[in-house]
């Protein structure tokens, strides 16, 4: 009986935007045609994209951006025809830094960005407050990185990922306890985790007429290890407070996934006014070392937990189109598909995530070669019907969500 309250008070999963939990907004620019950014690599942004790219940067170049993500959420059960999630605005953000150290030889870079994450919550008495009522996950994730041009056209480039991350759960307790309803358990962590970042950067072809770049970037799993993790416990029946005190300590681990992305980018050059570029990148994300999630709790009587998850390795498929005009004005047009790793029987409210088309655009100015700033728009509107079978929950998903992204950069 103990251990089966505990399965059911502790599975859950991490909640995200899209992807999984893993955050796609890592410039404003990438963003605006589809995220195709891999083979592209132009500027500060390549730290996270591809490092090797830096080596496109002369002089010194800095970059800071921010994400307006405002979500819409509805669900339908067999029990009420619309629930809303009350998530509040998300607003991850960038900052990159990348230079020459040696002229044309060797670049320096620095990243900081939020690259998993997000939040859900509901109301006090919803339907599903048994599985969560609150949830969040925010990362922030720092990436010192070098890059050496070995000719013209071939550039190498690795960074080394030093993660901080904070977890919050909230959820109610079925056991009665008069003179609350329900109890309320509410786990909180941090965490450290460390990787690495690789990439390759080529251009074959580069005249007045057109440019062909195509890169290939490797970003290593991280295991964010929550070490001093807090449980506590609220509204318990005295029968059973033993097995859930007031307060305990757990640990856990989570893995964030090894993501390997190639790609490439073409640009027609005409005379110094027009020019258009198509890009295009395979992303394939590892996220089947997202099997289990697991609660190791320091008092001997709270039986530890062990959840299936059981996510699939997934692709996302970007592409997208940039028209320039005297390179001062960039007009930006695209979109990605992105396929689920999360199957059915295993879809909780918190992460309604879904296989997806999802547009974007974007616009930027360029300022004298020195000043940009650049916005982009993403929409998602999909629906999903799906089971969280251990919970014996099943309900249909609305999820619409519009991000509005701005930053602006300066070169030296």
């Amino acid at each position: 009986m103990k251990k089966f309250l505990a399965l059911f008070l502790f599975s859950s999963s991490i909640a995200g935007f899209s992807g999984g939990f893993q955050l796609n907004l890592q410039s404003v620019r990438a963003t605006g045609f589809g995220g195709a950014y891999s083979g592209f690599a132009f500027g500060p942004a390549a730290c996270l994209y591809n490092p090797a790219g830096l080596t496109t940067i002369k002089g010194h170049a800095f970059m800071y951006g921010i994400n307006l993500i405002m979500p819409a959420v509805s669900l339908q059960t067999d029990a009420n025809d619309n629930i809303d999630m009350t998530s509040p605005m998300g607003t991850p953000m960038h900052f990159y830094y990348g230079g020459e150290i040696l002229k044309d030889k060797l670049y320096v870079g620095l990243a900081v960005n939020n690259l998993f994450g997000s939040s859900s919550s509901f109301a006090e008495d919803w339907q599903g407050r048994f599985i969560v009522q609150n949830i969040n996950l925010r990362t922030f994730s720092f990436q010192p990185t070098l890059a050496y041009k070995i000719h013209d056209f071939f550039s190498l480039g690795a960074g080394f990922v030093l993660t901080t991350g904070n977890f919050n759960y909230e959820k109610a307790v079925p056991l009665y306890s008069d003179p609350a309803d329900y109890g309320k358990a509410v786990l909180s962590g941090n965490g450290l985790a460390y990787s690495f970042n690789l990439g390759v950067y080529s251009k074959p072809v580069d005249n007045d007429k057109m440019r062909l770049s195509i890169g290939v970037n490797y970003r290593h799993s991280q295991s964010l290890y929550l070490g001093d993790g807090v449980a506590t416990f609220t509204d318990i029946p005295s029968s059973l407070v033993t097995t859930f005190p007031a307060t305990t300590a757990f640990t856990s681990t989570l893995t964030l996934p090894n993501v390997f992305t190639a790609g490439f980018a073409w640009t027609l050059k005409k005379d110094t006014t027009h020019s258009i570029m198509v890009a295009y990148d395979f992303q394939y994300t590892l996220w089947s070392v997202y099997d289990t999630l697991s609660f190791d709790f320091a008092n001997i009587d709270t039986p530890d937990s062990k959840t299936d998850k059981l996510w699939k390795d997934s692709p996302t498929f970007r592409f997208g189109l940039e028209y320039g005009f005297r390179n001062m004005l960039f007009i930006r047009a695209g979109g990605y598909y992105d396929v689920s790793p999360v199957l059915d029987g295993y879809l909780s409210p918190e992460l309604p995530d879904m296989t997806q088309f999802v547009p974007t655009a974007g616009v930027g100015i360029l300022i004298k070669e020195k000043f940009g700033l650049d916005i982009s728009w993403m929409h998602q509107d999909k629906e999903r019907t799906a089971a969280l079978t251990s919970a014996g929950w099943s309900a249909k998903y609305h999820r619409i969500a519009d991000i509005f992204s701005f930053s602006a950069s300066f070169n030296f």
